[in-house]
């Protein structure tokens, strides 16, 4: 009979919550602790309806008792951080939020809430690392992607802010608040961009600026003067075009797979899964492969802009 009286309550503390009688959804589950007091479930409605009254600290203490009855439930511990980060505890909040994510390596609730006590301890770059997190085990967390957009328009890198201001108005395509922040990211690229093309070290002009200067725009090309320079040029663009899909794959393979690893690693510092010391080694090297990428990329751009002026010098 106390288990029927049991589940009756807390139906009814669910539906005061819906309908968002929150003092009505405390009392009621406050009663149903009379029959269990050891009730994870009970206590987590608690803890529920304390948090969205306002009273942090008693969310907390329930959170507390969830966790102590089932210590393996990372929902629970996900939630305590998250309301610690609200009180200020942020040391706390790391170390429960690690630990939820501990419990469930794939909880982008976890990462998402980390990510906001990193950015409260100016701890930018793992809190980048924390939203990449987020957003890779949950594609859908709009607010991740903002959150990433709001650091990379304050870092100054405005392609990164608007790659995620997108992402997050692909999710939610009417947020007024996502839309003013891409127009922000979008006019301080603009910006950026029109800055660019000023001389502001009064250094002398480029060759290439020179050369532009002195081109006739009625010139037409002489294919028995600018044949082989012409096949030259096509052939270094094709190769440069070949091997800039073999930098994308690169890309999106090892260099994002050795960056998520050893996000990972500096997340979770205690898994055994992931040695730091290997990872960054890891790192280091596919690095280094980058760099080899990067300077040939360089080389093979370098020979197109020297064709390209000799075409225009014969």
């Amino acid at each position: 009979m106390a288990t029927d009286q049991l589940d009756q309550l807390r139906q009814q503390a669910q539906e005061a919550i819906s309908r968002g009688q929150f003092q009505d959804a405390r009392n009621i589950y406050q009663q149903a602790l009379g029959y269990r007091s050891d009730s994870p479930e009970i206590h987590y409605g608690i803890a529920t309806a304390c948090f969205l009254l306002g009273d942090l600290h008693s969310a907390v203490y329930h959170f507390k008792e969830v966790i102590r009855i089932d210590p393996l439930r990372a929902g629970a511990y996900v939630n305590l951080g998250a309301v610690q980060n609200r009180l200020g505890h942020l040391d706390d909040a790391v170390a429960t939020l690690l630990r939820a994510i501990q419990l469930d390596p794939k909880n982008a609730a976890g990462y998402y809430n980390l990510g906001l006590v990193y950015r409260q301890l100016s701890k930018t770059e793992m809190a980048i690392n924390a939203y990449r997190e987020a957003v890779r085990f949950n594609d859908r967390m709009y607010d991740a992607h903002y959150n990433l957009g709001n650091i990379f328009l304050e870092k100054g890198q405005h392609a990164l802010a608007i790659v995620h201001y997108r992402s997050a108005l692909e999710i939610r395509p009417d947020w007024q608040k996502g839309r003013n922040a891409l127009a922000v990211a979008l006019a301080g690229q603009k910006a950026q961009e029109a800055g660019g093309g000023e001389n502001p070290t009064n250094e002398a002009p480029s060759t290439t600026t020179t050369l532009e200067s002195q081109i006739d725009p009625d010139r037409v090309v002489d294919p028995n003067f600018h044949g082989k320079l012409l096949r030259e040029i096509h052939e270094i663009v094709v190769e440069t075009d070949n091997k800039s899909q073999v930098l994308l794959e690169f890309l999106q393979k090892q260099v994002e797979e050795a960056i998520r690893e050893l996000s990972i690693c500096m997340l979770t510092p205690k898994d055994p899964k992931y040695n730091l010391t290997d990872q960054i080694r890891k790192f280091d090297e596919v690095m280094a492969q980058l760099q080899q990428h990067r300077d040939g990329m360089q080389k093979r751009v370098l020979r197109a802009k020297l064709l390209s002026e000799q075409v225009f010098k014969i």
